[in-house]
């Protein structure tokens, strides 16, 4: 970092804020819901490190199925990515041999698709495999190049880095505790970031329409953001 360039900081005041408007309304079991959901969709990740080829094809289709941006490039992905790879990638996250600072060079274990769509599985791939010490780091929660991303709801300015990014998700996290809402993961800040977001593209959606009708054909703001985590297929809850 440039000495002359601003660190990123996390307003505490607006993760409070947040809390207040998109946690807390949920209720307390829609939110553990989620939460226990996201502990699946990380231990489905895990798995990927075990196994025959045929178990890691079926577990590889399954993990890609739940990361929206795959979905032009799924059958070029599970044709062109090399399964050893992944399970060494897997492996050596779980071992503490990667972070966020090496999520670019991860991308390179992925092929068949565009490079921001590899950084994408990447960093789902580092977030199922360590997501006690690896925050999500895909491009709607923040972009380092284009400096686009849910992130800037709560930090400013935005960060440069991945390993910046990583740090102000940490620092969100102690925040959440703080409030009440403490995770042994970074659970509780996927959950805080998928409400916030979802709760923006809803208000898009809205204002697009202007009450035509079709926003009652749309998710809640809880569906739409087990959509956007990925676990949307377990889900069954009032607002869906």
């Amino acid at each position: 970092m440039d000495a002359r360039e601003p660190a990123s900081r996390v307003d505490p005041a607006k993760v409070a804020s947040a809390w207040e408007r998109w946690i807390l309304p949920c209720g307390v079991e829609p939110i553990n819901r989620l939460e226990s959901l996201l502990q699946r969709k990380f231990a489905e990740g895990q798995q990927l490190g075990t196994g025959d080829e045929e178990e890691f094809r079926a577990r590889w289709s399954r993990f890609l199925d739940a990361i929206v941006s795959t979905r032009s490039y799924r059958p070029a992905i599970q044709e062109a990515t090399d399964p050893l790879r992944i399970r060494s990638l897997v492996a050596r996250t779980q071992a503490g041999g990667y972070s966020a600072r090496d999520l670019p060079a991860l991308a390179d274990h992925v092929g068949g698709a565009p490079r921001e769509v590899r950084i994408d599985i990447a960093a789902e791939l580092l977030h199922a495999a360590a997501p006690d010490r690896a925050g999500l780091l895909t491009r709607w929660v923040w972009n380092p190049e284009r400096g686009t991303g849910i992130l800037a709801e709560f930090v400013a300015p935005g960060p440069t880095r991945f390993e910046e990014v990583q740090a102000r998700l940490g620092e969100i996290r102690l925040e959440l505790s703080a409030l009440g809402f403490p995770s042994a993961t970074f659970a509780s800040v996927d959950v805080l970031l998928a409400l916030a977001y979802a709760a923006r593209l809803s208000e898009a959606t809205d204002r697009s329409f202007q009450g035509g009708g079709i926003e009652s054909l749309l998710p809640g703001t809880l569906g739409l953001a087990s959509m956007i985590l990925g676990v949307r297929r377990w889900v069954v809850h009032a607002d869906s």
